[in-house]
């Protein structure tokens, strides 16, 4: 029997993908795994180790949690198809909270067990603390044996433990009471050199305050993302707009002749049944992307002012409107941090679908005059639409959804009042 401590992410100890790896590779038979909950960026991270062991005639069975809201749509999506078995425990009145994962044949066998969920954090990025035990043939069955016993009493509930299925996750994440996340709708900002997950299961915090500090020993790297389960990227928009025969704006400001203007097309059909929070403001010049001189460039953002809400700007978009997104410091910037957010855009009467924005905010905007510390960034395919239509005049309006996710609307007038 050997014993091993499992300490990530120091440089100097193992982590669970090396757990799994092992489990994978050296000749087992089965894998069980029961975690609190999967995500998209631990299972994408393993699926090549799972498919390999799995084609060589091994058995993977997976059960996993839905408390607490740390689920996700895609984890559930992607552990029904890496899986020969796969369920979801849920006990209405009690948390479903462990990390165990046994491999086993007729001969050795091993466990690990510890803080570490199927996630980018749990698998090595996150500070995790296991212990992985292995046994020789004809060593252990004591202990590998309650394990699989405790794995079918799991299994045996078949009111809280139900097999996983495409009909399952819908109801679950249509059910009034169960909280299941997407990790499409809000997501770190990913930089080409960095490590660092995608997913919000590791949290970044104190980074503006200076309380505390990055650990400075040598940490291991995190693998990069199976490109098969990457974000899907933003598809370009193109949006059809017919240039009126009429050269001025409805706003009165003259605009250069390759400038088209509104169509003013339809209202949003959004739903707003579910909308929890509600801003909106007049587009002007800067926010238009439309600047007022030949030689002056498009910001690029639209700047979150207070407008007429009862709020204080300063601080409501950052803690409040956006307060759930995966905040992340910005590389070389001490003060600022950013994120990245799912929004259902309809622009003009045009249904643009799902685009992702990149969100920052940083109290060191602020001066004097009341400057906005909080801004969306257009991106590159908004950016394009507003630079090519006169949007002066317009209203911009955002939209927090009870249901997770947010919505971008630009049209004639704004969506309601100010919900805060």
């Amino acid at each position: 029997m050997r014993i091993r401590f499992v300490g990530q992410p120091f440089a100097t100890q193992q982590n669970l993908l090396d757990f799994i790896e092992f489990a994978t590779t050296a000749g087992f038979d089965e894998l069980r795994i029961a975690v609190a909950w999967a995500k998209r960026s631990g299972l994408g991270r393993i699926w090549d180790s799972l498919s390999a062991f799995r084609a060589q005639g091994g058995k993977v069975t997976i059960i996993l949690g839905v408390s607490e809201g740390g689920a996700t749509r895609e984890g559930l999506e992607i552990a029904l198809d890496v899986a020969d078995e796969a369920f979801v425990f849920h006990d209405p009145g009690r948390t479903f909270h462990p990390k165990v994962y046994l491999a086993s044949s007729a001969g050795p066998r091993s466990l690990i067990v510890g803080s570490s969920n199927l996630t980018a954090g749990g698998l090595g990025w996150n500070h995790e603390a296991s212990l992985w035990v292995d046994w020789d043939t004809g060593e252990g069955k004591e202990v590998t044996d309650a394990v699989s016993e405790w794995f079918d009493a799991l299994t045996g509930e078949q009111g809280s433990c139900v097999p996983l299925t495409a009909a399952l996750i819908d109801d679950i994440e249509n059910s009034k009471d169960i909280m299941l996340g997407s990790e499409r709708r809000a997501r770190r900002v990913q930089k080409a050199r960095s490590d660092t997950p995608e997913d919000t299961d590791s949290a970044v915090a104190a980074t503006v305050s200076g309380l505390f500090t990055a650990v400075q020993a040598k940490l291991r790297t995190l693998p990069k993302l199976n490109p098969k389960f990457a974000a899907t990227k933003t598809k370009p928009l193109i949006i059809d707009l017919v240039l009126p025969g009429t050269a001025g704006s409805s706003s009165g400001v003259s605009v250069t002749r390759d400038v088209q203007q509104p169509v003013s097309g339809s209202d949003a059909p959004l739903p707003s049944a579910d909308v929890q929070r509600r801003w909106s403001k007049e587009m002007d010049h800067t926010a238009a992307q439309q600047p007022k001189g030949a030689t002056t460039n498009p910001t690029g953002n639209l700047r979150l002012s207070r407008e007429a809400a009862p709020i204080n700007h300063l601080t409501y978009f950052r803690e409040e409107f956006f307060g759930e997104l995966p905040w992340t410091p910005r590389e070389n910037h001490d003060t600022e941090q950013e994120a990245i957010a799912e929004f259902s855009v309809w622009v003009d009467g045009h249904d643009i679908g799902a685009v992702e924005l990149r969100v920052s905010h940083d109290p060191d905007r602020v001066s004097g005059q009341g400057n906005v510390p909080t801004v969306i960034h257009w991106g590159p395919d908004l950016g394009k639409v507003l630079k090519g239509t006169n949007y002066i005049g317009q209203h911009v309006t955002l939209e927090k959804r009870t249901s997770g996710g947010f919505n971008l609307v630009i049209g004639r007038v704004p969506r309601g009042n100010y919900l805060v």
